[in-house]
């Protein structure tokens, strides 16, 4: 039976009935405001005043805008101060032009370089990590921890004749599985 029906009568229909439905709706819940509207009654004019109460009369002389409230004013953390702009700003900056230039230079040169090889320690330390985790599940011998670590060496080429080169052998030296000598962890780095 459905197939007689077009999507455009369908649609025709559906819109009739909502139509129609609203419009019930409309008159049922809205007919006091309908029929002051068409009679010229306006109550939007004539709203009523709130009714008074008892408490009321005690606060009426009260400032609203008490700046320490009831509790009064709340504590900043420990360490945490509010300031005002005039009071914040930076520290001015160093210029180029003195005469120690090439010094700066040096000393920033290797303050840039000590923080490279410290930022690039916990990726040698997590290498030598998987290392050791290959080696001890694959039963690894001394010559495939050496040609691992040559992966690493030549990867990290910055650790070489650091302090960083130093620790880290000492590292591998507690968690290498066999007994690795100096002569040996010299030549990891080369």
């Amino acid at each position: 039976m459905l197939k007689h029906f077009t999507w455009q009568q369908f649609l025709v229909a559906a819109f009739v009935l909502s139509l129609i439905w609203y419009i019930v709706i409309i008159l049922l819940f809205y007919r006091h405001r309908i029929q002051d509207y068409l009679n010229g009654k306006n109550k939007d004019n004539n709203k009523p005043e709130p009714l008074g109460h008892a408490w009321d009369e005690e606060f009426e002389d009260e400032p609203l805008d008490d700046e320490d409230g009831l509790m009064g004013q709340p504590a900043l953390p420990e360490g945490m101060s509010n300031l005002s702009m005039a009071q914040f700003g930076f520290a001015p900056r160093v210029s180029k032009a003195s005469e120690n230039r090439e010094e700066d230079f040096e000393n920033e040169k290797t303050i840039v370089g000590r923080e490279r090889q410290q930022s690039v320690v916990p990726d040698v330390l997590e290498e030598l990590k998987s290392i050791f985790h290959i080696l001890e599940t694959q039963q690894g011998t001394k010559q495939d921890f050496i040609s691992l670590f040559g992966l690493v060496s030549a990867k990290y080429i910055s650790i070489k004749g650091t302090a960083s080169e130093q620790a880290l052998n000492e590292y591998i030296r507690e968690n290498v599985l066999f007994p690795i000598s100096d002569e040996e962890l010299g030549q990891l780095w080369k």
